[in-house]
């Protein structure tokens, strides 16, 4: 029985090692397939380009399949990267076999701040005299701010187009919290430092609703101003419209002129092939942005050895990342050898972040900084740049940020939950011990703070704050007071950043390139994108010994973004520089 045991189990071991053996092989198959560069795509002439926004649009297109894992269907998601869509677009303005743009959109999408940089890029593309048509089901607000560049908006007769208005919404934890027997000990700096009220309050404060208000209105009105000047609608139309809800029914949409006409995908097809300048016997002949970006540029560009470097930051900051789409210390890393690479002439600094580790974000801070001194850097802020995110752009030597990129948000927090009652009266467990000092047990989670205690934490939040201050009064040539007076934590629109001084240009990544090109001197350059992505099988290995997200954690992170906020906010530190929520446009 023992010997049957014995080679039982070695067989089992065996047939264990050879099964992961044969994954990490097909993993890095799938891996190189799904990143390859290959060019064989061969584009026919009257070809329509297709870019369907109706999927994750990332800072950077993102080819690592564990990333892409969607664990509800357990399917692997398309990505698109802004810059690829922005530099496809371009191509494709200037390539002979393109002879228009077909646009689908739906109601997942980038933020609003993307969506203008792509809109941005579509009206440029449009200069080429070449078409732009839209088509949907189903047009979210922010998509219909998109489409309303095309020359024509098609609907589906059955199709929505959601025009009412922006609103944001809070979720509240405190009267839950307290429920369970936790009580969330917060210290901050800032009175419009609203990511802590959560867990103190049951509805927004004033500050939070003024801050809120003001962005909102911001955003709506460029909205506006966009539609309007596309669609020849007047602004206060618009916002009549809007009031009603006209557009609820697909004949409201027609009658009030934000679609052309209402049709099916097929009949757009047709339309499409009439465009193109094929004939009826003919079939449409169309190529996807992600096929279309494998192909070579009509425009050959002599051969240089300069390189401007965009260096992505996107997501939570914190001592380590957690994938492509988290911001770890090794982001200071990444600055600290483009500074050394010769070829490497000037720094786009791609942000996209709500901010995280105060620490973390003051080691990459200073890592632009010393950058910056030798060579330019320029900041490009996407959707969001605030906070943390603020903190390690203000070393740039520009700044440039989108109308309504969310930013500012000067200002830090602190929290420390409270479990004694949880513990105590739900589940029965204490806890008790000993010191050898007065604040040796300082953030102990199982007692409430002492007075002492409390002062050491407004005391280093003090100090972190000031810091904050200091650097952005030094970088934007401001007094401490003059910062501090638009700091408090609150939020700005880009727009109304730039009137504050706390940026430089309006603009989105494009822009961001121009200038440091100029900064540099550079007539001709090449893009290199960094850091460099982490190969699949180290990722995956990671994943194995316990790194990054649980399934479970990737779907409810999916459906309840506010999940993975709280996530964030309680493992981020106790001093922390972030954002107060997250704006979605539906």
């Amino acid at each position: 029985m023992k010997g049957f045991f014995k080679y039982f189990l070695a067989s089992f071991l065996a047939i264990c090692v050879a099964g992961v053996v044969i994954f990490l092989i097909g993993l890095g198959s799938v891996s190189a397939l799904l990143s390859s560069k290959e060019v064989d795509v061969k584009i026919k002439p009257n070809s329509v380009l297709v870019l369907n926004l109706d999927q994750r649009v990332t800072e950077r297109t993102i080819d690592n399949p564990l990333e892409l894992i969607d664990y509800q269907s357990m399917g692997i998601e398309s990505s698109l990267g802004l810059y690829d869509i922005i530099k496809n677009l371009d191509k494709a303005s200037k390539d002979p076999l393109i002879k228009g743009i077909l646009v689908k959109t739906g109601t997942s999408g980038p933020g609003i701040s993307t969506i203008d940089e792509i809109r941005e890029s579509l009206l440029a593309f449009k200069k080429s005299g070449k078409f732009v048509t839209t088509y949907s089901s189903i047009y979210s607000q922010g998509s219909y701010y998109l489409a309303s560049v095309a020359d024509n908006i098609y609907l589906n007769p059955e199709g929505t187009l959601e025009f009412r208005g922006l609103r944001s919404e809070v979720m509240f934890f405190k009267k839950a919290l307290e429920k369970i027997g936790v009580d969330v000990q917060v210290i901050r700096e800032g009175r419009y430092k609203s990511a802590v009220e959560p867990f103190l309050l049951e509805s927004m404060s004033e500050n939070s609703k003024e801050q809120t208000s003001a962005y909102l209105n911001a955003v709506w009105d460029r909205m506006l101003s966009g539609i309007s000047e596309t669609r020849k609608i007047p602004v206060a139309e618009l916002n009549k419209l809007a009031d009603e809800w006209v557009a609820r029914t697909p004949d409201g949409a027609l009658k009030c002129h934000l679609v052309d006409s209402l049709v099916y995908e097929d009949q757009v097809n047709d339309i499409l092939l009439k465009k193109s300048g094929l004939g009826g016997s003919e079939k449409l002949r169309t190529v996807s942005i992600q096929d279309y970006a494998k192909t070579l540029s009509p425009e050959s560009k002599e051969y240089t050895p300069d390189r401007i470097a965009i260096i992505y930051g996107t997501g939570t900051i914190a001592m380590e990342s957690n994938g492509s789409q988290s911001i770890g210390t090794s982001l200071a890393e990444t600055f600290s050898k483009a500074r050394k690479d010769s070829k490497i002439k000037a720094i786009v600094f791609r942000i996209n972040s709500p901010g995280g580790s105060a620490l973390a974000s003051e080691i990459i801070r200073r890592e632009v900084e010393l950058t910056s001194a030798v060579k330019p850097v320029i900041v490009s802020m996407g959707d969001v740049a605030g906070s943390g995110g603020y903190w390690i752009a203000t070393p740039g030597t520009k700044i440039v940020a989108g109308y309504t990129s969310l930013t500012g948000s000067i200002g830090a927090f602190g929290l420390i939950p409270n479990m004694q009652k949880l513990l105590s009266d739900k589940i029965g467990i204490t806890f008790d011990g000993v010191e050898t000092n007065k604040l040796a047990g300082t953030g102990s989670l199982f007692r409430p703070m002492t007075e002492g205690e409390k002062a050491v934490f407004d005391a280093q939040l003090s100090q972190t704050y000031n810091h904050f201050l200091e650097h952005v009064s030094k970088t934007r040539k401001m007094t401490t007071e003059q910062v501090d007076a638009i700091g408090q934590g609150r939020i700005w629109a880009g727009v109304t950043a730039k009137d504050k001084g706390l940026i430089d240009e309006i603009g989105g990544l494009q822009k961001a390139i121009e200038l440091a090109a100029s900064e540099a001197h550079l007539r001709n350059w090449k893009i290199r994108e960094l850091p460099v992505l982490k190969n699949p099988i180290s990722e995956i290995l990671a994943k194995i010994t316990g790194g990054g997200s649980s399934p479970t954690e990737s779907i409810l992170a999916k459906e309840f973004p506010a999940i993975r906020d709280i996530k964030d906010i309680m493992t981020g530190g106790k001093i922390q520089a972030r954002m107060p929520f997250r704006i979605d446009l539906n």
